[in-house]
């Protein structure tokens, strides 16, 4: 069934939606919310840890579980905030207002999770080559510095600021209002870009789990040596 419009008394173009529809978006927002909360404080909790003690900070592998933590830390944020300004629209009766993709690309919470959620799936793949050099080079490995680490996460933070700069050149070319005001992820994105931003996610997570098959082969080889 076709999407209905009707243009408000204040001008602006508005989708019609049952109640049962609003409904169901406001449950699904408050779960976000729950996630968001969950993922925002524990997370927050590892960081604020190694940044208060120097005797974590000087070492490698904190620094690096540091840099996951504050990725999922900041994803969990991007949840929070979109569940908070969904459900405030939701409350004002502005939620299904129309906006341009651009519009919904400079929302709060897509900024935050357009750039999050790519840092906390390079993440993973950082902590996962991560230990895979500690085992397959261990002696090396042990003269690492805290400087290795600080290295691997900005590169992660690097890797993920040109595609994202992308995708907002790209949302800035749609500037007709076509999506409702609550703005899911895909639409502040480009349908190609946002293609790449889920199929990135998956690959991640992918690759993350594949490096620890050599790691597992490493550990149980060197077991079967020592004992």
């Amino acid at each position: 069934m076709a999407n209905q419009y009707r243009n408000r008394s204040d001008g602006l173009v508005e989708q019609i939606n049952s109640q049962d529809t609003i409904d169901s978006l406001t449950r699904s927002f408050i779960i976000y919310g729950v996630e968001g909360v969950v993922m925002t404080l524990t997370n927050s909790l590892i960081v604020c840890a190694i940044l208060r003690f120097k005797s974590l900070r000087e070492q490698k592998e904190f620094i690096i579980v540091g840099g996951l933590a504050f990725a999922d830390g900041l994803n969990g944020l991007g949840f929070l905030i979109a569940s908070v300004g969904r459900i405030t629209l939701i409350l004002r009766g502005d939620a299904f207002v129309l906006k341009s993709r651009w519009q919904c690309a400079i929302s709060p919470w897509s900024i935050v999770v357009t750039f999050s959620n790519s840092l906390a799936g390079i993440a993973l793949v950082m902590l996962s080559i991560d230990r895979l050099l500690a085992v397959s080079i261990p002696f090396r490995y042990f003269k690492f510095t805290n400087r290795y680490a600080f290295c691997i996460v900005g590169a992660a933070f690097a890797y993920v600021v040109p595609p994202v700069c992308v995708s907002y050149y790209l949302s800035y070319q749609y500037q007709t209002p076509e999506f409702p005001a609550y703005c899911l992820s895909a639409m502040g994105m480009h349908p190609a870009y946002y293609s790449y931003f889920v199929m990135f996610h998956l690959v991640t997570s992918f690759v993350s789990v594949i490096l620890y098959i050599p790691v597992l082969i490493t550990l149980r080889r060197v077991s079967e040596i020592i004992f």
